[in-house]
């Protein structure tokens, strides 16, 4: 009579939960980046409802923007290529706010991940 295995061999699980480990890994990298723009999303989201922003020139905003990020622990825009990362468009009817960045950070050895994230918020005069 001929048995049929069950379950996993002992390989096999070293395969799966070293395969599990390497994906824990770059969770734990690239989760906080996307919890970041998750901050630099709402705290723009939230200027066009904003009184103190009304009346303040691009310079001004951008100063309300950056203390703001900094409450947050968001400080990957005062240096680098991102220290330039807040555009202002001005328009007719107002200015025209829009975000363009991107993470950079390793993995494994040489490895790394590059997130890029872009973002625009409208105000009104």
């Amino acid at each position: 009579m001929i048995r049929n295995q069950k379950g996993l061999t002992a390989i096999t699980w070293v395969i799966v939960i070293a395969f599990l480990a390497v994906q824990a890994v770059m969770a734990m990298r690239i989760i906080p980046v996307y919890i970041n723009y998750g901050s630099v999303k709402s705290i723009m989201d939230g200027l066009p409802n904003d009184p103190v922003i009304k009346g303040k020139s691009p310079k001004e905003i951008q100063q309300i923007i950056r203390k703001r990020l900094s409450i947050n622990s968001i400080y990957s825009f005062d240096k680098g290529e991102n220290k330039n990362a807040f555009k202002f468009v001005k328009a007719s009817n107002g200015v025209k706010i829009k975000v363009q960045y991107e993470e950079r950070g390793p993995i494994f050895s040489n490895l790394e991940f590059v997130a890029t994230f872009k973002h625009e918020v409208f105000l009104p005069k």
